[in-house]
């Protein structure tokens, strides 16, 4: 009856996609206690998206599939990851007044270098072993680099703010696509990070 099969291989890739979509939520629509909170809110559920990503292949593999669904989760990756850690942070920023000319310049590096690198993990990525090493910056980074540098939203002038999500925008493109090695996490990583993302979450909570 449908094109593709929902299995539970993709369950924590299609969650991740639907906090980028409520962060979405509270960002355009500003629904939250004030100005400083809605984007909290936003970057608290661009983090749960991060946490899923750490652990959908994983549980993927774990999981009896076929090839056919193998490679649709490769692919199904991907396109969820352009959603939550490429489109999701311009989103975000755009929902801060930043329209200028430079502004959508930097999106739109963005948004190439982003889709470039996973069109690149693509064509390289192996439906039975997971990789050792990443090439470039992983697009899931903006899912701590934007959350952190999100916690000096309302401590500091919001034209510095900006300033600082500009830079952060730029030389995040351009390590995307930079060719130098990441380590892909392994091991008590795997408990570490989800713990580091929890706390993050909550300072954005509760630091104003």
């Amino acid at each position: 009856m449908f094109l593709v099969k929902f299995n539970k291989s993709v369950i924590v890739t299609y969650l991740g996609v639907i906090f980028a979509v409520i962060s979405m939520y509270f960002a355009l629509t500003k629904m939250a206690f004030s100005e400083i909170c809605y984007l909290r809110y936003s970057l608290i559920f661009l983090i749960l998206s991060g946490v899923c990503d750490m652990f959908d292949g994983k549980i993927a593999r774990a999981c009896k599939r076929t090839e056919e669904e193998k490679i649709f989760g490769i692919q199904i990756d991907s396109l969820a990851d352009t959603v939550d850690f490429v489109c999701l942070p311009v989103v975000i920023m755009l929902s801060l007044g930043m329209h200028s000319i430079i502004d959508v310049i930097a999106y739109a590096l963005l948004i190439i270098c982003g889709i470039s690198r996973l069109g690149y993990f693509n064509i390289n990525a192996t439906t039975d072993v997971p990789v050792k090493y990443y090439n470039g910056l992983p697009v899931t980074s903006t899912a701590i680099t934007y959350p952190i540098f999100g916690l000096l939203h309302g401590t500091i002038p919001d034209d510095i703010f900006k300033i600082i999500y500009l830079a952060l925008t730029f030389v995040t493109a351009i390590l995307f696509v930079y060719k130098f090695k990441v380590p892909k996490l392994k091991g008590k990583a795997y408990v570490i990070i989800p713990i580091l993302a929890i706390i993050l979450a909550v300072l954005l909570l509760v630091v104003r």
